[in-house]
């Protein structure tokens, strides 16, 4: 999609594309996803990894947990409790998780303190997108909750900007080029359909 569309339109545009693939084509996409995933050393060398539930078409990354390593344990977010925190809490998924709709209409789990686990000790977060660039600037719903959650990597070195955000993505949410604000918190690689991008 060409740069010179506003952003609002480019963000309503692809979701009604993303929207209008068929469950089986999802369905294709994913399981190519999570193949290409499984492949990296991201995700071989992650034990806590972060997955969010699709929702509207969203590239579904559920098909991920088909490959996990015996180690591996996966959590979701959480919007929090807290009207004023608009960053979001990740809480341990497993067959036991009980779910609940938050404000937005998006299925979550119930936020037990024991089961949660701080975002800076993630060893992998992949996060939805609305659309990506070939920098790892990242276009999300526009709530900045990934944004204000790991504000922390701004502040990071190199060695420490941990733990990696990778977006999963269909081939046709890429833009030429999206202009990075200030407070956006980079991509460290990308899964599409039918590769992996390392930014």
């Amino acid at each position: 999609m060409p740069t010179s569309t506003p952003e609002h339109i480019q963000r309503r545009l692809l979701r009604r594309q993303r929207a209008a693939l068929t469950p089986q084509v999802q369905q294709q996409c994913a399981a190519s996803m999570a193949r290409h995933l499984r492949q990296q050393s991201v995700f071989r060398n992650a034990r806590h990894i972060a997955l969010y539930l699709p929702v509207r078409g969203e590239a579904d990354p559920r098909g991920i947990r088909r490959h996990a390593l015996p180690r591996q344990q996966f959590y979701l977010p959480v919007l929090s409790p807290f009207r004023h925190d608009k960053r979001l809490w990740f809480i341990r998924w497993n067959a036991q998780t009980r779910f609940r709709l938050n404000r937005f209409r998006i299925p979550e789990p119930l936020p037990h303190y024991r089961q949660q686990r701080a975002a800076r000790w993630l060893d992998l977060v992949v996060t939805p997108l609305v659309a990506f660039d070939r920098s790892g600037t990242r276009m999300g719903m526009g709530g900045g909750f990934y944004d204000r959650t790991f504000a922390f990597k701004r502040r990071a070195t190199l060695h420490t900007s941990r733990p990696p955000l990778i977006g999963i993505a269909y081939d046709f949410q890429a833009i030429d080029k999206l202009v990075r604000q200030p407070w956006d918190i980079p991509l460290n690689g990308l899964v599409s359909e039918t590769q992996f991008f390392h930014f």
